[in-house]
């Protein structure tokens, strides 16, 4: 190892011992714009190797997390997110924790009540014209409509 990276690599670790939730675009940014290297390529391999070594990884992340739901299932997923966010820098989304989770664990979305469906009833439809006409006095009429709708 030349000069050169073991400059880069304790600049990188600075910088990520400072502020562990960068990602690969601005701890290069920050390393060009802090060593003036300009438009020099910097390798992403470098990053990562450095934060392997800083133990602050995605797959590290994502074991403590299983080993943690393992402890405390029901554990809520809010709450995880934002312990592995600030030990590990790490964003992980309800999804991957819902994933984590072990298989017994998860949660149902069924509520606490039972819905029974109601069975459909079959109605009849005419489909043919109506027509009524009236013979004999209003009272009638009206008794008569009384009478069907009993």
């Amino acid at each position: 190892m030349n000069e050169s990276d073991a400059r880069l690599k304790t600049y990188i670790t600075d910088i990520l011992k400072k502020n562990k939730t960068l990602n690969e675009r601005e701890v290069k940014a920050a390393v060009r714009k802090g060593l003036k290297l300009g438009r020099a390529p910097i390798g992403a391999g470098v990053i990562r190797e450095v934060r392997r070594s800083l133990r602050i990884d995605r797959p590290r992340a994502i074991t403590y997390v299983k080993n943690l739901l393992a402890k405390n299932p029901t554990l809520e997923g809010k709450k995880v997110i934002e312990e592995v966010g600030d030990r590990f820098g790490i964003r992980l989304q309800a999804p991957d924790i819902s994933h984590l989770r072990p298989a017994g664990a998860r949660k149902k979305r069924a509520s606490g009540t039972k819905v029974q469906a109601t069975p459909t009833t079959k109605t009849q439809r005419s489909f043919g014209a109506v027509s009524i006409t009236r013979e004999g006095s209003p009272e009638d009429v009206a008794r008569f409509f009384r009478s069907l709708a009993q």
